[in-house]
Parts: structure tokens; sequence; C-alpha cells
């Protein structure tokens, strides 16, 4: 959970599922304080925090129990500050240059390296955020003088006390909470200047030469080179996700969310697929009623509860079935269209999901089956056997996602590293780039990726569904002639699209 570069907790964090009134089906990260005197107690307020914020993500849980659980630590380790301002401000300044000086020796004992700037300020506002929230929380809030608070906190309700002094005192590690303008705020604690500057720093995205070879190179099955069935030579779910990434500009965790249905033959190019991206809990779709017999009109949410006992992937905070949804521009009906950058990436991938759910996808599942599990919705599915449920497949998840990437890109020679734009979001940044230097207009550049603002006033020049088709036919259009093809799918997938279709046509081995 957290990060090898960054100060390790002497408290300890876990996540539960039930704490007095937090409802079943929620789940919050817990941190568990210890006592001077050794004695421990979980820190119920922070729980009621997160209880606050049911729609945030899980990263957002554990950055502020990361946050309070090292506050708790430095004040327990350190204790010689007058005032609870001077207590922050070497807080935050041991959080951005460690606690470990050059002679090696350690004061505190606390053994901090010195965190990464971006992360520390982070850290610190996200207490900040918390400390807001305790004294709004208040019914009756009043300034608690710094003389009347323990500087070595022995329970949780001091550190409550605490924070509510630093909100009331308008006591802030990094900038006044004070309804001025953001540039009239002074810090306390000077961090230096912004290693950044005031650039905006380049996109990394992944390798437009390499593209293809990923595709057909890198998600080769180890092994199955003579496999009879072609469609599982390859990793074919991975290259599916690596195409709605790549040539479809998603977000990694997006695909995830797809069902089976939200794949269909485009009515208007036929042999090409159209995949539209449905809300994971809001998006509405007509299911059959088994017990009526009738036909309904249900939120997808309601169909998860009902028909499979599950929920959005987006609402499980954390594990393998978590999904994030960072949100996109939909449509009334909560719907966004994937719009493909290269038409012959809209023939592969409807050729790739016809073979998948045919001989890759229907195997897994009645295995699923003979094992004692449920069906589910969801369009890709992992091979392998959970260790939690001891299924196998369970929807895919974005680690294991993560994990076949990387050893994709490995295969094919290079290094997964953000840095480089090899990682997942590389092939979502490289969809931006490329229709940035065909000459895209921003607002459809906006919808393509699905963006639901870029500058305020271009709200009312936002083209439709069907005026972004068209700009961006133009632009395959203008990929067929060779003005500008970075990504280009050639001969290798021209070849490959044709051996698949003539696979598929000819009834294929299962």
């Amino acid at each position: 959970m957290w990060f090898v570069n960054e100060p390790q907790p002497l408290h300890h964090a876990t996540a539960v599922k039930r704490f007095q009134d937090m409802p079943e089906s929620f789940t919050a990260r817990a941190l568990v304080l210890r006592r001077p005197d050794g004695s421990i107690e979980p820190y119920a307020q922070l729980l009621r925090y997160q209880r606050a914020h049911p729609h945030r993500s899980s990263s957002w849980q554990n950055t502020i129990v990361r946050a309070v659980g090292l506050l708790w630590d430095y004040s327990l380790q350190v204790t010689h500050h007058a005032k609870p301002r001077d207590l922050f401000r070497s807080f935050a300044l041991a959080l951005l240059s460690g606690t470990i000086k050059e002679d090696g020796t350690d004061p505190t004992g606390l053994l901090w390296p010195s965190t990464p700037r971006s992360r520390a300020v982070g850290l610190v506002k996200s207490i900040e955020a918390f400390a807001e929230w305790c004294g709004g929380e208040a019914d009756e809030p009043s300034p608690i003088a710094p003389e009347m608070l323990s500087l070595t906190p022995g329970t949780a309700e001091y550190v409550t006390r605490l924070l509510v002094w630093h909100r009331l005192r308008r006591v802030s590690m990094l900038q006044h909470i004070k309804a001025a303008p953001k540039t009239h705020r002074k810090s306390i604690v000077d961090h230096g200047r912004d290693p950044r500057g005031h650039d905006a720093e380049p996109v990394k995205f992944f390798p437009p030469q390499y593209a293809e070879k990923l595709l057909w190179e890198g998600h080769k099955r180890p092994g199955a080179e003579r496999e009879p069935n072609i469609f599982r030579r390859h990793n074919v779910r991975d290259m599916m996700i690596a195409l709605l990434d790549g040539w479809g500009g998603l977000r990694r965790s997006e695909p995830l969310h797809l069902w089976l249905e939200d794949v269909v033959d485009d009515p208007t190019a036929p042999g090409h697929a159209l995949v539209v991206l449905h809300h994971p809990g809001e998006s509405k779709i007509r299911w059959h009623n088994p017990l009526t017999g009738r036909s309904e009109v249900l939120t997808r949410r309601e169909v998860l509860r009902r028909a499979y006992a599950l929920r959005p992937r987006n609402d499980v905070k954390r594990g393998a079935y978590h999904a994030g949804w960072k949100g996109m521009d939909l449509d009334g009906d909560h719907r966004a269209a994937v719009f493909w950058i290269d038409d012959q990436a809209g023939a592969l991938f409807w050729t790739l999901y016809l073979g998948y759910i045919r001989y890759v996808r229907p195997p897994i599942m009645e295995q699923r089956r003979r094992m004692g599990g449920r069906d589910h919705p969801f369009l890709f599915v992992s091979e392998r056997i959970s260790a939690k449920t001891g299924l196998v497949g369970d929807p895919y998840s974005e680690k294991a996602y993560e994990r076949n990437h990387k050893a994709a890109v490995e295969r094919i020679g290079l290094t997964s590293a953000k840095e480089k734009g090899t990682t997942t979001h590389g092939l979502r940044h490289l969809y931006g780039q490329t229709l940035s230097k065909l000459g895209v207009p921003p607002q459809v550049i906006k919808k393509g990726l699905h963006h639901r603002s870029f500058l305020s006033q271009t709200i009312y020049t936002t083209p439709d569904k069907e005026a972004t088709s068209q700009t961006l036919r133009a632009a395959q259009r203008r990929l067929a002639l060779g003005e500008f093809a970075p990504i280009e799918l050639g001969n290798d997938t021209s070849a490959a699209l044709l051996l698949l279709r003539n696979f598929l046509s000819g009834g294929g081995a299962r």
C-alpha cells in the first residue's frame, strides 16, 4: 500500500467493512492508533470522514489514512515543540526533507527518508482537508487554546482536538486557509521553488513505431505457436484492451466495465466494432425479470444486484474486483461511444471480439460454473484461479492487465516505465498525441478522449457524436493517404486480420 521511497508508518492501517453505523456494502481504510502505553484504538473520526465521502476512491482513503497516521507517529516521537503551529510546520518539513541527518543519525527515531515534493504537498493537504471537516462537524466549534493541548497525543480525541484547533486558528502547514486570492496566500513552510517550473510537462506517450509490434508480438502466448486455434495463439483479451486504449483513447480501467452486449457490429460500417461505454451504475438497460417474465428497464447497478449479487466495480474501493471510473463525457443516457483513430482498428477489434466470445471466454466460464461459481456480464475475464474466490473467470482486474501489459512491453524489447510512456496509460496518451498531430480540433480531441471539459469557453462549440465521427473519419482518410501515420496498423495487421476472418468464416477449430 505504501510507496517505497516514503516514510514508513509505525501505526497500523487496515481495510474494514463494518464500524458502528457504516452500511454493510461500504469499505474504508481504518487507522489503528497505538498509544504511548502500548494500548490501541481505532481512530473512529477518520472512519466517519471516509463514511461522509462514500464516492471517493480507495487511493483517496489510503492517502488520508497514511497522512494522519504519519502525523500521529511524528507527534508521539517529537514532543519538544511549544506550539501546535511549530509542530505542524516541522512535520511538513520532516516529510519533505526526511528525519535522517547528514551524519546518519536520527534523534526522532522515525528514520524517514525525504518525500518527493508533490507527494509531501498531497499528504499535507489531505490532513488540512480532514481538519476542515473535523471543525465543520463539531456541534459548537470553539477555539481550543494551545496550552490546553497535549503535544504528545495520548488518545484519538487529542488528535481530533489538535486538528480542530488547526482549522479554527487558520493554521496551515502549507498555506493559510483564508478566502483570499490564491496568489496572495503565503505558506508557513518553505518548500523551495517547484522544480517543474511553470510550463506544462510534455506528455509521455507510447512509442508509435512499436505500437503494432506490441499487438502481434508482445501479446503472443509463449509456447502457443502451433496452437490449432489461431485465436489462442495470442492473448486476445489484452490485445482488445490495448486497441481500446491506444486506438480508442480509453483509460486502462474503463474497458474493464464493458459488458458482453456493449460491443456490436457497427451499422454504419459493417465489419467494424461499435463499442459503447456505459456508466457502471447509472446507465439503464433492458432486463428480463425471470420472476415476472416481463422485460424491465433498470440501471446497471440494479441489474448487477438482482441478477448477479454484485455491485458496480467502481463502487468497490479495493481488491481485484475494483475498477476505477474517473468520470467521462457521457450523453443523457450515461453512455459514450469509442471513436477509432484507425479504421483498421475497428475492424480488428470486431474480429477479435467474435473470436474471443466464441473460443476464449466460453470455456473459461464453463469451467467457472463447474467449480460452483456464478455467471457475470463483464466482457473481460481472468483465466487464472482467484486466490480469494477459488474460481476461474472472475472479472479481469486492473493489476492483472498492468502485469500482462508490462510483460508484453518487455517481450518486444522495451522497458515498462511511466517516464518512457510504455505503461498502460501511455497508449491513451499516444491516441491524444496522434489526434493533435493530425490537426484535429481540440473540441473533437476532447470528445475522442471523453474529457468532460478542457476550456470553459469551448462548451458551446463541442461537437455532437455525428460531427465527431465525421471529423475523425476525415482524419482516418488522411492516415490512409499517408499524410501522417504514427500508429498505423500496416501490412502485418492486414495479413493477420484476413487470416482471422478466414478462420472465423471457416468454422475454425475448438
